[in-house]
């Protein structure tokens, strides 16, 4: 079923957030025009079409003792399918995508102990044929807010929702108690669809609702808890390309430059990483559109701005693996 204008304004306005209010749907009733019923049914409707992933919780890794890092790797076409099935398998890999380059095998991975790293990226590069694992750590965030706008001349997310920035390293004074555990495990789930959703998890639970709303507002403080949101699958919603841009630019202008890429509201996430000598890239950009030759534009015009001259993107030719976060 193609959708109409009240869609895409409310999977605008559901990617940018739910309020942490009891009854979270009143605001976008009075934003959208529109009963709670109407959005109870259409939001059902877009999940069951497959255009709407997850309505829950965002969760920021590092604030709850995790360390992401993401992972490339040229793997032979003889042993790609088996790698894949072996990188999937592990809880802490969120995402792995096939891309168009010599690396052509991308994933991240996050873990609370370095042991347990160390572990799972032998098992891997056993899988590969013990080929070099490339770890490209964050060394500075620019930007991290997905935003897929479906209104042609619609709101901007950028406007309307900050972009996040989380800890590039792990919290180690993490003091959750078990019951934040039990409410961050719900919220990885789905989110009731009901019009007080958060009486439906205190009941689950065992607590008052205000006290959900009271550890809910805590956990977003302290930058544990992003948003709750709508996570949208890219394809179904129109968006069938993605590019990871990676260039090559100089210490002294990379805040600047990468500062100015991440303002493009086809970015999605824009860091400094971790560059090597047959590797030199250190501003990296994931760059969304509805086809291949609007992010290869985004590019190729960023990069003749900046006056940067070593550049690649690379298409991702396969999901192999996307999820969110769970512990």
């Amino acid at each position: 079923m193609p959708l109409d204008l009240a869609d895409k304004k409310l999977l605008n306005r559901l990617q940018i957030g739910l309020p942490l209010v009891k009854r979270p749907w009143d605001s976008f009733e009075d934003e959208l025009q529109l009963q709670y019923e109407d959005i109870r049914k259409r939001l059902e409707r877009l999940q069951q079409e497959g255009i709407i992933r997850r309505i829950g919780g965002v969760f920021n890794p590092s604030a709850l003792g995790y360390r992401g890092c993401l992972y490339a790797m040229e793997v032979d076409e003889s042993r790609f399918a088996h790698t894949a099935a072996v990188v999937n398998r592990f809880k802490g890999v969120t995402h792995n995508y096939r891309r168009r380059n010599r690396l052509n095998m991308w994933f991240t991975l996050s873990s609370r102990f370095e042991e347990e790293r160390t572990a799972i990226l032998s098992e891997i590069g056993e899988a590969a044929g013990h080929t070099r694992i490339y770890a490209f750590p964050t060394k500075r965030v620019f930007k991290l807010r997905v935003f897929l706008n479906m209104e042609e001349q619609g709101a901007d997310g950028e406007r309307s929702g900050s972009a996040s920035k989380p800890l590039l390293h792990p919290a180690t004074d993490v003091n959750w108690e078990h019951r934040d555990w039990e409410l961050i495990r719900e919220l990885q789930g789905s989110l009731p669809l009901s019009e007080l959703p958060f009486d439906e998890i205190s009941a689950r639970i065992g607590c008052e609702p205000e006290e959900v709303l009271e550890r809910l507002h805590r956990l977003h403080s302290a930058g544990a808890l992003k948003r709750i949101a709508a996570i949208l699958m890219h394809r179904q919603a129109g968006y069938t390309a993605n590019g990871l841009f990676v260039a090559e630019v100089p210490e002294e202008v990379l805040e600047e430059a990468g500062t100015r890429l991440a303002g493009h509201t086809e970015v999605s996430h824009c860091y400094e990483r971790q560059a090597y000598p047959e590797w030199p890239y250190n501003l990296y950009a994931m760059i969304h559109g509805t086809d291949e030759r609007i992010v290869r534009s985004v590019a190729e015009e960023f990069a003749l701005k900046e006056g940067i001259g070593k550049y690649e993107l690379l298409f991702s030719t396969a999901e192999l693996k996307k999820t969110s976060f769970t512990i």
